[in-house]
């Protein structure tokens, strides 16, 4: 047996992908918060996270960073969670992501839209609604 169909058999391809989505988050969060403004992949991860440019030094920067901090440790702690199959990781994966849906929303109509971000915690979203990842981390009725 592979290695990728004992993971697959463990855990369902919704409970993986999240995982990785929230992975993902993460690191395009450090590489925010580490203001990475550079060419290459790190300027990719910076700009594909859930805020855009700041001003430095400003209250919006300070608040921002915050709310990244905070979206950063749901995020680690989302993917822990996904790998213990605790069904407080599916609620604080569904959290985390309707909070930086609405963020994206929000900047959307201001005119700075986070494509990525938005793509990315629809499809974690979308997942995290599929009966088989409800089932595996134990958030659906198991009657159904």
């Amino acid at each position: 047996m592979s290695a990728v169909s004992s993971i697959r058999s463990r855990y369902p391809l919704g409970v993986i992908v999240v995982a990785a989505i929230a992975l993902f988050r993460s690191l395009s969060i450090v590489a925010d918060v580490g203001d990475f403004r550079q060419t290459g992949i790190l300027g990719w991860l910076a700009d594909s996270g859930p805020l855009p440019d700041m001003p430095p030094g400003t209250d919006i920067r300070v608040v921002g960073t915050i709310l990244l901090v905070g979206l950063f440790t749901a995020s680690v702690l989302v993917v822990i969670g996904l790998l213990f199959r605790k069904r407080w990781a599916w609620v604080l994966a569904i959290i985390t992501s309707g909070v930086i849906l609405a963020i994206d929303l929000g900047w959307w109509f201001g005119g700075d839209a986070r494509y990525a971000s938005m793509l990315l915690n629809s499809i974690a979203v979308f997942y995290l609604n599929q009966r088989d990842v409800r089932l595996a981390l134990r958030g659906g009725a198991l009657d159904e």
